[in-house]
């Protein structure tokens, strides 16, 4: 076998039905041409799950796949990626989590582990260095994951040599919300860290896998070691130049609550336009006891929350994922022990916080309409701001039990059974939900388009234009810097002033942030590290570019890697459309309600929003050509998957019938 460089040259093959497990080489040139995470994913997936496999059968493949920058002194360089065909949407589904089980994959020499077949009784698989092996895992099936961790690692740990086993061996698991295939669960590395969105934990719970433990210790090997370390250093000080280094370090994603969030354009959609003054009381300064970080991260964006008084005295854990603060808003349960709370029973449910709290917002705003009464609730009186029944719901929810079990399909599958009306209500792109009930738009015009656009549904973490105005406040960052920002990337200060401007270079605005976005999850680190979230000091893909090639003794360049995600992106967008996917499903939810219904969304009065049919066409037009698409369908064209390398991609879309 070739030696191989920053990627560690091996993927595990795992069949469950079978329990055959079989270690093959990495192809050089494929390794290049698609760098790793999310790249590598997406061909694997493309060319393993054609549209006649359903997401729940035993011939579905869930791809665990690493980064050439993973595990190594790369900043942020603690994640993986989890690439499959999503239960809830049937499309792209990726999940992407911190943590330590990124970096000990590589340490035990993979860049992919692939999971197929269906296990006859509930197994984990434990992988220590070459060994591998599924272990029965009866006893743990039922057992929350904060349960299921301890037993695990000390169900392997004679097998290694570590006095710190249990802080060494890693766990990726699911709950029992992915046992009983709820939508809205999460597959948890460790206590806390979660790979959600598209729900993947469900095809774990049908595979019958608990989950994976692993232990590495075989390092990475380097092309240009000296060079690299030196390189990685340059990139650290450089991040600490950004202007959110430090909020991103002092509160990671709790700084969207309390302050400057709930007063910002963002928290105000959030609520509906309701004036948040006042929360900044509800800040998580007070119950913040300690920092801290996924491997090999400067940035310890993470925190250990103790609530020590009140109702919810002794709640500890760690936290707490930003999307619960928009639910304290939009819940009106702003209060930060009680979100604590929530984002603790989440997490040993193997839920997911946003999926669940938005189902739970969902039956709010029904409850509150009269469109159901305690009577499709099991007498639960779902009223915002009502701490207790949020609890009561999420456990129910993750047991699929009473009103629980329409949530837990929220939001197309739950309308479906509870009828009455409620789809009007059930707000979503390509199937996964968006912020509360709402019209699907975000705080400006490009944040709409891109978060629509997300090959995977309703994703702010596919694409974010973070150089926006007016959607962040001054005590932030100083507006004049995105300003010099808008006029050195697109040609004019202009672009950002007016959110919802009809402003074709918008667009290139959405291209830009989208490619910083997936690059980071093919590269292997995290997006706080990435130039779409620290737009004057992030890692951008020249440096990235220096990165591997000191790493893996490849030439790889900025204009290499811009190739590399957009071949990402046309591979899935060409998955998608092979599901079904065209132009419509890339609309805002109000939006595509009246190109499916021929009809306005009665909840929405749509001459009150602030752009029209009109000019979201106009800017989804530019995007599309932008992205190599016809403007009409949304389908890669033919002359783009080629001259990215996809021919055959192509030639199977024309074979298809796909157009």
């Amino acid at each position: 076998m070739d030696e191989f460089y920053g990627w560690a040259g091996k993927a595990l093959d795992i069949n469950l039905t079978t329990g055959k497990i079989e270690t093959k080489s990495l192809d050089r040139d494929w390794a290049v041409k698609y760098i790793g995470g999310s790249g590598f994913g997406a061909r694997i997936l493309y060319d393993e799950m054609p549209p006649e496999v359903p997401a729940l059968s035993p011939e579905s493949v869930v791809i665990i796949s690493q980064g050439p920058l993973g595990g190594t002194l790369t900043p942020t360089s603690g994640r993986c990626e989890i690439i499959y065909k999503s239960p809830l949407t049937g499309i792209t589904g990726r999940g992407n989590v911190g943590g330590n089980f990124g970096p000990q994959m590589k340490w035990a020499g993979y860049d992919i582990i692939t999971i197929r077949g269906k296990s006859d009784k509930p197994v984990y698989l434990w992988i220590n260095n070459d060994h591998a092996e599924l272990r029965d895992a009866s006893h743990l099936w039922g057992k929350d994951v904060w349960e299921t961790i301890p037993i695990m690692q000390d169900e392997v740990k004679d097998t290694v040599n570590d006095n710190n086993y249990r802080g060494n061996i890693s766990t990726l698991l699911i709950g029992p919300a992915g046992e009983r295939i709820v939508m809205s669960s999460a597959i948890m590395c460790g206590p806390s860290r979660a790979a959600a969105t598209a729900s993947a934990a469900p095809i774990w719970g049908s595979k019958n896998l608990k989950g994976i433990a692993i232990w590495g210790n075989k390092g990475i090997n380097l092309a240009k070691p000296a060079e690299f370390i030196k390189i990685c250093e340059a990139k650290r000080e450089k991040l600490k130049e950004d202007p959110f280094y430090e909020t991103k370090q002092q509160y990671g994603t709790l700084s969207w609550v309390g302050g400057a969030f709930a007063r910002s354009p963002l928290g105000k959609m959030v609520v509906g336009g309701k004036p948040t003054e006042g929360l900044e009381e509800h800040s998580f300064d007070a119950i913040i006891e300690r920092s801290l970080a996924c491997t090999g991260c400067p940035i310890h964006c993470a925190h250990f929350l103790n609530v020590k008084e009140g109702k919810y005295k002794g709640t500890k854990g760690e936290g707490i994922e930003g999307y619960v603060q928009y639910l304290g808003l939009a819940w009106q349960t702003p209060s930060a022990p009680f979100l604590a709370k929530y984002n603790n029973l989440c997490n040993q449910l193997g839920s997911d916080v946003a999926a669940t709290g938005w189902a739970i917002e969902w039956a709010m705003r029904l409850y509150k309409d009269g469109i159901i009464t305690p009577e499709d609730t099991d007498g639960i009186e779902v009223t915002y701001g009502n701490e207790d029944a949020i609890l009561e719901l999420t456990q129910k929810i993750a047991d699929r039990e009473g009103f629980g079990e329409i949530l837990a399909d929220h939001p197309l599958g739950a309308a479906e059974k509870l009828g009455k009306g409620s789809d009007k209500y059930a707000s979503h792109c390509k199937g996964i939900a968006t912020y509360t009930v709402s019209p699907g738009i975000s705080w400006d015009m490009s944040n709409t388009v891109a978060y629509n656009t997300a090959t995977r549904g309703f994703d702010y973490l596919s694409s974010m234009t973070y150089i926006q105005l007016p959607g962040y406040l001054a005590e932030w960052i100083a507006p004049e810097i995105l300003e010099n920002l808008a006029e050195e990337k697109y040609g004019g200060a202009e672009v950002v002033l007016d959110g919802w401007a009809k402003d074709i270079r918008k667009m290139k605005m959405v291209q830009g942030s989208q490619n910083d976005a997936l690059l980071a999850d093919m590269v292997g680190i995290c997006k706080f590290a990435s130039a779409m979230l620290c737009p004057r000091g992030g890692l951008e893909m020249a440096d990235l570019g220096e990165l591997i090639t000191a790493a893996t003794g490849e030439v790889v360049t900025a204009e290499d890697l811009r190739k590399a995600v957009e071949r990402e992106i046309a591979t899935e967008r060409a998955y998608n459309a092979r599901e079904g996917i065209r132009r419509v499903d890339d609309y805002p939810f109000f939006l595509h309600w009246q190109l499916k219904h021929g009809e306005p969304n009665p909840l929405w009065d749509y001459e009150q929003m602030p752009f029209t049919l009109e000019t979201y066409d106009a800017l989804l037009d530019e995007f599309y050509k932008l992205q190599g698409c016809d403007v009409k369908t949304g389908i890669p064209t033919r002359a783009r998957l080629e001259e990215l390398g996809l021919k055959d991609i192509a030639d199977d879309l024309e074979k298809r019938g796909v157009h």
